[in-house]
Formats: structure tokens, C-alpha cells, sequence
């Protein structure tokens, strides 16, 4: 790949996690109750995208996406799992006990696994690796190291973006205040919400529409 290819990817990765979505709505949220648990967020939804990456490098992606009906278990799955999420924020603003009261440990668990999960089971991540990153890998000799390559530099631009993410929500001081706090998981689980109930509704309308 010369220097225009990896520019043109660079930007290609930079829209694909500068557009809002569950990643960003778990970051804030888990960020502006500190910085462990804010990293472990960030660590699981990079997991997740390592586990897309490996996918993606051993030809397992392109292979999922083209058996009949996979792509649609993977996008009922992913709103099940953003409705889930999203009902379970809200839960928690009705809540009496104190986040911290359940010790940084627990906090930083759920972080892990809600990132890891809401990834592993996003259906733009399993589409940016099958559709987006073939166009920038290319036929030919070195196409195995330039999918390596190309993997290797999505999951680490997506850890550099969401350390900058963390690192602006402490600077700003979001974390200060409990009302804050209360306000972001609120809208943060409104937010999981709809994006679930949109996925949801497209998927169920693929399905039943007669152009599909």
C-alpha cells in the first residue's frame, strides 16, 4: 500500500468512529465514573474488534457474511443486546445505591464486558471488516500481510481514539458532578434504545420486505 492507499483508509476509519454509536454512549457513560472503568470499557470494545480483526484475517468474515441469513442473526442479536443495555442505564437512574458503593473492581468488569460484547456483536464493525477494509487489502502477492497490517491499524486507531475520548471527558470534568453522571446515563440508555429499536426495525423490515 502506498502512502495515498493508507491516507484514504486512515480517513475511512477516522468517519467510521467519529459517527456516534454504542461505543461512544458506553465511553461517556462508563468514563464519567472514572477513569478504570472508562478504560475498561474502551479495553472491551477493542477486544471486540480484535475479535473482527482475526475473523477478518482468516478469511472467517467475508465467509460469515455470505451464508444466508448470518448477517441478519448477527443484527437481531446486536438490538438485543443495545436494548438490553440501554433498559438496564435507565434502570440504574432509578437507583438508590452510590456507583461507587460497588467497588471499582465490579465497575470495571461490567465496563469490559458490556464494551466487548456491544463490539463483537455490532453489525457495522462486521461489515466495515468484510466490506471497507477489501478495498484497501487488494489481490495479489502481500495480501495476507496487508490484511494483518490493516487490522492491526484499526484496532490500535480505535484505542488511541477512545483514550483521547476518556482523556477529554476527565479534562472537561463531567466526572465532578453527580447530576452529570445521572444525566449521561439517561440519555446514554435513550440513546442505546433507539439505536436498538432502529436496527431492530430495519432488520425485521429486510426480512419481510419482497425486495430482499
Amino acid at each position: 500500500m502506498g502512502a495515498e492507499s493508507w491516507a484514504a483508509f486512515a480517513l475511512a476509519l477516522l468517519v467510521a468512529l467519529a459517527v456516534p454509536g454504542p461505543d461512544l454512549v458506553l465511553v461517556v457513560h462508563s468514563a464519567t465514573r472514572g477513569v478504570r472503568e472508562g478504560a475498561s470499557t474502551a479495553v472491551g470494545i477493542v477486544a471486540g474488534l480484535m475479535l473482527h480483526a482475526l475473523l477478518a484475517a482468516a478469511g472467517a468474515t467475508a465467509l460469515l457474511v455470505s451464508a444466508p441469513g448470518a448477517l441478519t442473526i448477527v443484527q437481531l442479536l446486536g438490538a438485543g443486546v443495545l436494548l438490553w443495555m440501554g433498559a438496564s442505564m435507565l434502570r440504574s437512574t432509578r437507583s438508590t445505591e452510590p456507583e461507587a458503593a460497588k467497588g471499582f473492581e465490579h465497575q470495571s468488569r461490567g465496563g469490559y464486558a458490556r464494551g466487548f460484547v456491544t463490539n463483537a456483536t455490532n453489525p457495522k464493525a462486521l461489515l466495515f471488516f468484510a466490506a471497507i477494509l477489501p478495498q484497501f487489502i487488494g489481490h495479489g502477492d502481500g495480501a495476507e500481510m496487508r490484511t494483518v497490517a490493516l487490522c492491526a491499524a484499526v484496532v490500535l486507531g480505535a484505542g488511541s481514539w477512545w483514550a483521547v475520548t476518556i482523556a477529554l471527558i476527565r479534562l472537561f470534568g463531567f466526572h465532578r458532578s453527580p447530576a452529570a453522571d445521572r444525566i449521561v446515563t439517561l440519555l446514554g440508555g435513550v440513546a442505546l434504545l433507539i439505536i436498538g429499536v432502529g436496527l431492530l426495525a430495519s432488520t425485521v423490515y429486510g426480512l419481510i420486505s419482497p425486495d430482499t
